[in-house]
């Protein structure tokens, strides 16, 4: 199920409406309509191996590391019917920042320290397409590409680096070295392992 949507049974009528992002108004599934639920962006390019299309490995981890992100801001109240504050009472709404509950404030917490762990250009990407559930396309002309196929390789490129921090700072693939360096390992240190 895509995430922001809320799928709510009617139990008098018996009917199913389809509240959150991406729709005008909530929809109502019945005889003369009918709506379509897509997989979410960062689950499609999981499944088509895009987020690392050479390694399976780093594929799986980079869409662990967006679910985990996926999972903080829903958590958080800021997607979905809890991000609705018709009253403007804080809490529900993320424009005010007030969580309502301590999980709130514990998911937020993540988010801020996810944030802080990659460049703002990507950040943007990566919320865009995890949290917001852009296309690729429409992630990259936010940041200010206007040709189509370059917005999305842009946007694909800035995701994988941000996935790639987030996968680092909670565990998901071990931090890797910077280019050009090798690892050093002493004759003393090899001799006291064996």
């Amino acid at each position: 199920m895509q995430a922001g949507v809320t799928v709510a049974l009617q139990l008098g009528t018996g009917r199913v409406q389809i509240i959150g992002t991406g729709l005008a108004t909530s929809a109502t599934v019945g005889g003369d309509r009918v709506v379509s639920l897509s997989e979410a962006p960062l689950d499609r390019l999981f499944a088509r191996g895009r987020l690392d299309p050479v390694d399976a490995d780093r594929n799986r981890q980079l869409h662990e590391a967006g679910d985990k992100l996926r999972t903080h801001h829903h958590y958080a109240g800021l997607s979905g019917i809890a991000a609705n504050d018709p009253n403007h009472s804080g809490g529900g709404s993320g424009a005010h920042r007030t969580p309502i509950t301590e999980t709130m404030e514990r998911h937020r917490r993540a988010l801020r320290i996810a944030e802080s762990a990659m460049d703002a250009g990507d950040w943007r990407v990566v919320v865009d397409v995890i949290c917001a559930e852009l296309t690729l396309e429409a992630a990259g002309r936010a940041v200010g590409y206007g040709n189509d196929h370059g917005a999305a390789a842009v946007a694909l490129d800035r995701l994988r680096r941000g996935l790639s921090e987030l996968a680092t700072l909670w565990g998901f693939s071990p931090p890797s070295r910077p280019a050009g360096t090798t690892l050093v390992v002493s004759n003393a240190a090899v001799s006291e392992a064996a």
